[in-house]
């Protein structure tokens, strides 16, 4: 059985019509008619019950209709990922990327990506918004926050803890707080998505609600800034701030009361039987450039000696 022969007959159903069907595969009346009486022989049934005025299908054609269109589809599946694994991956990949993460752990690499992939060009929209990959026309996001689309397919970048910090100039201004009830008499950095502070304490999570920061705002880079400047006290990813706690910028606290509901970095995608191999490629990428566990989960106190 012939893989054309499937496809006319699938036209000849999707047309409702056999001459209709002959002429986009370039057959005169008589072939299309020869065509289907053929694949009608070798199944043994008829398929089709013309009638001058119309062509329908058979209770046969319709059960043979649906296993067709299902084994086409299939073939065509099967074709796409042989020229995925065969071809070099190429096209626009775009991207939406935390704008601290995208700016520390992404830009650095992406000449040495483009020098193994030169085909593949790259838009990168850096914000702190959760977008939508589907409606907005991402090809791929990296997100440190939960997944709240389950049908997202997620690949792990690395463990994404989080501590207390300042700079040790606010440190030696205002004291080293000692436990969360210390912090009502500390200057407390706030970035709104993250209005409850939650810690790990002796009998259970903690949860200390920033009722009044001394500053705040809609950006992780803001509160970082904030902290770096002497500001006050914030809650910042070990991805952002693992250099400047290594060389004394920012020194992590309380870490007897361990940050809670911390997590991890994922790269995402929407979903679908086939992800383009300039997606896996970049992740594939990124994943062998951070290592396991990632270089960020390292101890910086080690990495400082």
């Amino acid at each position: 059985m012939r893989l054309d022969d499937l496809k006319f007959f699938k036209r000849v159903a999707e047309l409702g019509s056999l001459s209709a069907a002959g002429r986009e595969f370039g057959l005169s009346p008589s072939a299309a008619s020869s065509r289907l009486s053929n694949l009608e022989k070798e199944l043994g049934s008829q398929l089709v019950a013309r009638t001058t005025r119309r062509t329908g299908l058979t209770e046969a054609g319709q059960v043979f209709l649906r296993h067709t269109s299902n084994a086409l589809g299939e073939m065509d599946r099967a074709r796409a990922l042989i020229d995925a694994a065969e071809d070099a991956p190429r096209g626009m990949l775009r991207m939406s990327l935390n704008v601290f993460f995208g700016r520390k752990h992404i830009l650095p690499y992406l000449p040495e990506f483009r020098e193994l992939y030169p085909e593949v060009r790259l838009e990168v929209d850096m914000t702190d918004r959760i977008v939508d990959l589907v409606a907005e026309g991402y090809d791929m996001a990296i997100r440190g926050a939960p997944l709240p689309d389950s049908s997202l397919i997620a690949r792990k970048l690395g463990g994404n803890p989080r501590v207390l910090c300042a700079s040790p100039e606010y440190l030696e201004r205002k004291g080293i707080p000692r436990s969360p009830d210390d912090l009502r008499n500390h200057d407390c950095v706030g970035f709104d998505p993250m209005p409850v502070w939650y810690f790990e304490g002796p009998e259970g999570e903690i949860a200390y609600h920033l009722e009044d920061p001394v500053i705040s705002g809609d950006s992780g880079d803001f509160a970082y800034d904030a902290a770096i400047y002497g500001l006050g006290l914030t809650v910042k990813s070990l991805a952002h701030v693992w250099e400047d706690l290594r060389d004394g910028r920012l020194v992590a606290v309380m870490e007897n009361y361990p940050v809670a509901r911390t997590g991890n970095i994922y790269a995402v995608y929407p979903p679908a039987k086939f992800i383009p191999p300039k997606v896996t490629k970049l992740v594939d990428f990124l994943i062998s450039k951070y290592g396991r566990p990632a270089y960020w989960e390292m101890d910086y106190r080690k990495a400082a000696e």
